[in-house]
């Protein structure tokens, strides 16, 4: 098997479905599998579909007892899985038709690289600044909460999101985001996959400087493209974003996250 594309659902209702006919629509020529985590939805929706499409033979499914969280719903989707590339992408994505074979092509054309990310595209056409540089406590902070609106913290955002990068060029970079991430799988076990410490958020970052410090490139290619029906978390009221459980999850992440890298 030359691909596994792995996907994490927890009630995503509609969107497994989108993803998997995508995915069917791909044009490829090598063999990949899709195989499924559920971590205890209790949509019927999503659960349904992935229950039926796994009988059909489209893909395999995984259910967990327990809702593990995405770094640990990703490792157990990979440790199920044979493909010697490992897609992680979400389920609220669609990849074009090409997307699959120019990435592969393009991995292994290039050894020295160990991470690669499509452009992400919303569907409104707007493309989703999906890389970022390395950044400060103080950086994640500011982006998340009504600072960003403020003039000097305007800039250290626009910096940290790479606002002045060039998103038509493929281009090395220090950050992506995990709504799709491509990985060769020796690599993926060489840095020990992603750390299950965080439930949801920060993981994807913490893979990438695992990758990087293990010698290899991370490298942005938006040739590829992949359609990502992504809300923002950063909108609305700063007030009502404390009173949200996953602004909390992503503050204890944070903190996990820069403890680890201090």
């Amino acid at each position: 098997m030359k691909v596994s594309i792995i996907t994490v659902n927890f009630n995503h209702k509609y969107f497994p479905k989108l993803q998997v006919e995508a995915l069917e629509k791909s044009v490829s020529n090598f063999d990949y599998e899709i195989v499924y985590v559920d971590n205890a939805s209790d949509d019927p929706i999503s659960v349904g579909f992935l229950e039926q499409a796994a009988q059909e033979g489209r893909l395999k499914l995984i259910k967990s007892a327990k809702n593990v969280g995405f770094a640990g719903g990703n490792n157990l989707g990979v440790k199920n899985s044979s493909g010697d590339i490992v897609f992680i992408l979400n389920p609220d994505t669609a990849v074009y038709p090409d997307t699959l074979q120019k990435m592969v092509d393009y991995l292994e054309s290039h050894k020295n690289i160990g991470m690669l990310g499509p452009q992400l595209v919303y569907s409104d056409g707007t493309i989703q600044e999906s890389c970022r540089r390395d950044m400060s406590f103080l950086d994640l902070a500011v982006k998340r909460t009504f600072l960003r609106y403020l003039p000097w913290f305007r800039g250290r955002v626009k910096k940290y999101l790479m606002g002045d990068f060039q998103h038509d060029r493929t281009q090395e970079v220090e950050l992506i985001t995990g709504a799709a991430m491509m990985l060769p799988r020796r690599i993926f076990d060489e840095v020990g996959g992603f750390d299950e410490r965080y439930f949801l958020f920060m993981e994807d970052f913490d893979l990438c400087k695992e990758v990087r410090k293990a010698g290899y490139k991370v490298v942005y290619y938006p040739e590829a493209k992949v359609e990502h029906y992504h809300k923002r978390l950063s909108g609305g009221n700063f007030f009502s974003m404390l009173m949200k459980r996953v602004f909390w999850l992503h503050v204890q992440s944070a903190t996990k996250y820069f403890w680890k890298w201090r």
